[in-house]
């Protein structure tokens, strides 16, 4: 074998040692993040189905299942009444309306609910077409989005109607819209399964900007959206195995990337599945590696506290939780396989 022969096996056998020493790292590494995880007994609550979204007006806790809307009382985890002609799956949505109604977006459509149980839909030819995968609410007009476009929804006259449908042609990054986040300024716009994807923001006096993987975000796909009490913006992104979180800080009219946070900062996993926070913590979930909980402690910088990891071995009904709330002294998990109810002492 002549010198040049065997320096190609030499770097060979060299990229492959970095590569192994890599992957074994990175598995430690979540393996240690599971002995970290306490066990608990949660109590599970639609056990085996496929919990979508979330709502309470922390009277009610209503739950998007694929076999309907089924709602429960926020006090006594009892089950008091299904709607079961509105199919949830995936990322479908639920607002409150303000008014003690909800604003449903489903399979076939957007639904608006009230107490009375009258319901108004909405479906393509009237919105884009596909399921409604996130609703949200801004200045009393409705905002939904589909894999087709977005839709705004407005109350003329004590009637519900489209104001305006959103796509690539009036200023989207792409037409896909998985995520709707409303900002004092604007609405913030983020896309999935769409590789030329990512975020655009639209303010209130029309100016349109744009994030995308040439300007640094880490996966073009947008899984969710929360904005902070500090007023920065966090972003779920990811495919499967693929993703981190990435917190945005406004910056004149646009925003800038300020921090990217993955697996080696304590995430679970990469791919970032939902973001939930309120005044006492912060939930980070996972596609396939459960749940971190970063409790605040009455300061902003939440991100160097101490971390708790929930697991499905720890006591959730599986690893990918997919939206949360919390309704008086508990949170409630939704995931594929069930609806974890999580006590708030969890958190001392």
């Amino acid at each position: 074998m002549n010198g040049k022969k065997m320096n190609i096996v030499i770097d060979f056998v060299f990229i492959f040692i970095v590569l192994l020493i890599i992957i074994v790292s990175s598995l430690l590494l979540k393996d240690e993040k599971k002995d970290t995880a306490e066990s608990y007994d949660f109590q599970i609550l639609e056990k085996d189905m496929e919990v979508s979204a979330l709502y309470t007006d922390d009277e009610w806790v209503y739950v998007g299942t694929n076999n309907g809307i089924h709602i429960y009382d926020a006090d006594t985890l009892e089950l008091l009444y299904e709607i079961d002609n509105i199919s949830m799956v995936y990322t479908a949505s639920i607002v409150g309306d303000g008014e003690n109604g909800v604003w449903v977006g489903h399979e076939s459509g957007l639904t608006h609910i009230d107490r009375e149980w009258n319901q108004i839909n909405f479906e393509y030819p009237k919105i884009p077409k596909g399921r409604v995968n996130v609703v949200a609410i801004k200045d009393e007009n409705v905002y939904c989005g589909t894999y087709h476009g977005a839709a705004v929804i407005t109350k003329k006259d004590g009637t519900w109607s489209v104001a305006r449908i959103l796509t690539k042609e009036e200023g989207l990054l792409c037409d896909s819209v998985n995520v709707i986040l409303p900002v004092e300024d604007g609405i913030l716009y983020g896309s999935y399964m769409d590789t030329n994807g990512g975020i655009t923001f639209i303010s209130d006096s029309g100016q349109i900007s744009y994030l995308d993987v040439s300007s640094g975000l880490p996966h073009p796909y947008i899984t969710s959206a929360f904005k902070e009490s500090n007023g920065n913006i966090l972003l779920g992104t990811g495919y499967m195995r693929d993703g981190a979180l990435v917190e945005l800080a406004k910056n004149e009219n646009c925003y800038t990337i300020e921090n990217i946070y993955s697996t080696k900062d304590g995430l679970p996993g990469e791919k970032i599945r939902y973001i939930f926070e309120d005044e006492f913590s912060v939930w980070i979930t996972t596609e396939y590696d459960g749940v971190l909980i970063k409790p605040k402690l009455g300061d902003e910088n939440w991100i160097e506290n101490r971390e708790i990891y929930l697991t499905q071995e720890s006591g959730l009904s599986d690893n990918e939780i997919k939206c949360i709330v919390r309704a008086k002294d508990y949170y409630w998990l939704g995931g594929k396989y069930g609806l974890t109810i999580v006590p708030k002492t969890i958190l001392e």
